[in-house]
């Protein structure tokens, strides 16, 4: 079974709850737009030091948790 999604993504809601279904659609899950954004530069880090292109892996985690507001 294949199912098509969407992400939405609403500025200042006034709740998290959705009351309407969206275009006869059920609203199964969401996330937070800067959080999937993060993911994507933590995806990219991992990935370049499986393959060894970070020369200093130790401060180039630093950096990244310093930019992630991790650390």
């Amino acid at each position: 079974m294949s199912a098509d999604y969407q992400t939405f993504v609403v500025k200042n809601p006034k709740s998290v709850e959705l009351q309407t279904p969206i275009h006869g659609g059920q609203v199964v899950a969401w996330a937070d737009g800067h959080a999937l954004t993060a993911m994507g530069e933590l995806e990219d880090f991992i990935r370049s030091l499986s393959y060894g292109d970070i020369e200093n892996p130790e401060q180039a985690a630093v950096e990244l948790m310093e930019r992630m507001k991790w650390a």
